[in-house]
């Protein structure tokens, strides 16, 4: 999968939109691949919340000097100038602009404007997984399915992820060309990804009003990581879908 994502661009001298920055994974492997190439171009590297800037830059040392992080909104980069990338990179981020309808679509038409003619969009995202295929997928599917409940009912804000095929029907009609994705099987789930989510389901449940609802909702997140202790299980399904403008 990881070669797929960046496999066949030449990084010796491109300008690239990082978007986003988030945990800086992405933007590690662009300034590596940058600097492999020796590269003399540049990437931006574009978040809504500036806090992920300092972890980002600890993330990736020295290839620093490759990146300019630009606190800024996907979905409205009137700092970007139009037609000024090669390439935009884009993981793991649609399916948080896609918590209202639309907004993805917002995000989409800015990644076509600030691309140059011909440039192109790599975008990676989760396959949606509203229920389990196999027995190794029910953790996954069980916790994420908890955490979207538990989501709604405090605020109604959680990510939303987008079936490849309707992606492909937004990238056409924001003007993209070339379109193609490949789809990647799940990978084992990671004890951090678990301890996390179990972590921040207490707090999340708590919010509800309703006492006996919130005794259920700890109950099955107590279920569900013991599960996982005891089973394991693998992720959800993902692909990656390239373009051009």
């Amino acid at each position: 999968m990881a070669d797929y994502l960046l496999g066949g661009i030449d990084f010796s001298n491109i300008t690239v939109l990082d978007a986003a920055t988030g945990a800086g994974n992405t933007t590690l492997k662009l300034a590596t691949k940058m600097a492999e190439a020796n590269g003399k171009g540049k990437i931006v590297s574009i978040d809504i919340n500036p806090e992920t800037f300092e972890k980002a830059k600890e993330k990736i040392g020295e290839l620093a000097s490759f990146v300019k992080f630009v606190e800024a909104d996907l979905t409205h980069m009137p700092q970007i100038k139009s037609g000024s990338f090669d390439l935009v990179v884009c993981t793991a981020t649609l399916c948080a602009l896609n918590d209202r309808p639309l907004r993805a679509m917002r995000g989409l038409a800015e990644f076509h404007r600030v691309l140059k003619k011909g440039g192109r969009l790599v975008i990676g995202e989760e396959y949606p997984l509203p229920k389990a295929t196999k027995p190794e997928e029910e953790v996954q599917v069980m916790h994420w399915q908890l955490y979207k409940s538990v989501a709604e009912l405090v605020n109604g804000d959680h990510w939303t992820e987008i079936y490849p095929e309707e992606l492909e029907f937004a990238v056409k009609m924001v003007g993209f060309k070339e379109i193609e994705w490949r789809r990647f099987e799940g990978e084992p789930l990671r004890k951090a990804t678990m301890e996390e989510w179990r972590e921040v389901m207490p707090s999340m449940v708590n919010q509800i009003v309703d006492k006996q609802t919130r005794r259920v909702f700890l109950n099955w997140a107590s279920k569900i990581y013991r599960r996982f202790r005891e089973e394991g299980g693998i992720g959800p399904p993902s692909y990656i879908m390239k373009m051009r403008k």
